[in-house]
């Protein structure tokens, strides 16, 4: 009998890269949004230094004080945005995630038929096996009889 073979092999295929491809594209979310989180706490290291100078009267004149806070406030806003990035990544990360979940279902939809069908298969091969081997029985004992008489 003929190897086996399991006729949707190369749907299989496609589910099981396309499930490689998104959690490549999951992972490469994951760090960006890592990198996000780097950044937003560079931004509020250097916020605090800004804030502690300003405090700490290392400030003497009007100028430079409206410098700092002008500073100050483009750090707020960075923050803001930084934060507006993580947010929006951590969207697109559930969104990857919920389509690898979905990916990974389908391939193990394809899977298991592929398991049942294996089964399947070993199943008619057992018994064509079973079947040759009552052949030979019968033959031998046939034989055997016919020496008898």
């Amino acid at each position: 009998m003929k190897k086996f073979q399991f006729k949707f092999e190369t749907v299989l295929k496609v589910k099981e890269k396309k499930e490689e491809k998104l959690k490549r594209e999951l992972f490469k979310l994951h760090a960006l949004q890592v990198e996000q989180h780097q950044i937003l706490e560079k931004i509020k290291e250097e916020k605090n230094k800004v804030t502690k100078d300003k405090s700490n009267e290392f400030v003497t004149d009007i100028q430079s004080l409206i410098y700092l806070e002008d500073y100050l406030n483009f750090l707020r806003k960075q923050i803001d945005d930084v934060n507006l990035k993580i947010s929006e990544l951590q969207i697109q990360i559930n969104d990857k995630r919920d389509e690898v979940i979905q990916a990974s279902k389908e391939k193990k939809i394809f899977e298991r038929l592929k398991t049942h069908h294996l089964n399947d298969y070993n199943k008619i091969i057992i018994s064509n096996e079973q079947k040759v081997l009552d052949d030979i029985a019968v033959n031998k004992f046939n034989r055997k009889e016919q020496h008898n008489y």
